[in-house]
């Protein structure tokens, strides 16, 4: 092996891991063949895969077996762990993939030796690490017990991908599989196991007149956005105190649909505050009906707590027209300080 591809090795309590040599090949296959069966659920299995990793290792393409201390049985191969595809510059970052082997499987062997491989991820390419600031796992959903893996290590669930790859089931039976990601950043490494994602948190209350189709654009609204819709008919059900309840309970936040009068602005402003919100900062989308114009402050309409987006709500408003109100009430903080104010001017 070149410097680049030199190996790249940790030593834990139950297991050393290092990355894939030559040597290895043999106990490899022989791991994988007494796994078949548990592995086959949810990838395709090949004891002879290292043939094909072994060539491509590199500073942006690592395969590391992770070695019992203790052997048992015909083998010391407790697990593989693939960090691979980098890609360097303003992203560092790389994909993660993994199997653990029998008869090792189940005793906390596994654990160990992923946390020593994380390590080397995130340790610095001149100190014998990968130099990574993101590593970046998938988990088909009903993979239980990989997924509650990576949490305990502290691994955040990011997103779900519908059918992100083909791969066969137990029957042999191929299709498209849903995954889950799972992330750890390099300043977040080590990790609490569990630990909270908090999540993108997005507010907005959506008013508007009779005749205005408020009620619909919220139901869009809270569609595109991802987060519960809290209607006025279910505020006239469960009164006022309930919803900021509720609101303040919503982990990823809320659209707040009802028929706001100005007078409302102090209460409404109340109840944001006791939610844990900054009123200024949580965004209105004021509605009229067709042909009434969009000027809410002279129509009387609008709580002029934050920004406000003005929008005649009359056929126009289709699928493109939401997304764009929703990319702007969903900004919030991330938006560019030039365009701070561009709420108050649609």
């Amino acid at each position: 092996m070149s410097a680049e591809q030199g190996v790249l090795q940790a030593r834990g309590d139950q297991v050393w891991v290092a990355s894939v040599r030559e040597q290895d090949k043999a106990p490899y296959r022989c791991a994988v063949e007494q796994s078949v069966e548990r592995l086959s659920w949810w990838n395709p299995v090949d004891p002879d895969d290292l043939d094909r990793h072994l060539p491509l290792q590199s500073r942006d393409y690592r395969t590391f077996l992770i070695h019992a201390v203790s052997p048992e049985g015909d083998h010391d191969i407790v697990g593989k762990v693939n960090v691979v595809n980098a890609v360097r510059g303003r992203f560092e970052s790389a994909a993660m993939g993994y199997d653990a082997y029998d008869p090792y499987a189940g005793r906390g062997l596994f654990a160990e030796g992923l946390r020593l491989v994380v390590n080397l991820a995130f340790g610095p390419q001149d100190a014998g690490g990968m130099g990574l600031h993101r590593v970046a796992a998938t988990v088909q959903p009903g993979n239980l017990r990989s997924a509650g893996l990576l949490r305990s290590l502290g691994f955040q669930r990011e997103g779900f991908s519908p059918r992100m790859l083909w791969l066969p089931d137990a029957d042999g039976a191929s299709a498209w599989r849903d995954h889950c990601s799972y992330v750890m950043l390099r300043d977040e490494w080590p990790s609490q196991p569990y630990r909270t994602n908090p999540g993108r948190h997005v507010v907005v209350l959506v008013n508007g007149v009779a005749g205005s189709r408020a009620p619909t654009l919220a139901r869009q609204l809270a569609v595109e956005l991802g987060i519960p819709l809290f209607s006025r008919n279910a505020v006239a059900r469960l009164g006022w105190d309930a919803l900021w309840t509720l609101l303040a309970d919503s982990p990823v936040g809320g659209v707040v649909e009802s028929r706001f009068q100005p007078d409302d602005a102090v209460s409404v402003a109340k109840g944001l505050r006791r939610s844990g919100l900054d009123p200024a900062t949580i965004p209105e989308v004021c509605c009229f009906p067709p042909g009434v114009g969009a000027a809410p402050r002279p129509l009387g309409l609008g709580l002029g707590l934050g920004p406000t987006v003005a929008v005649d709500t009359d056929d126009s408003v289709g699928p493109a027209e939401v997304v764009r109100i929703a990319l702007q009430v969903g900004a919030g903080g991330y938006q560019h300080p030039r365009h701070n104010n561009e709420l108050l001017d649609q």
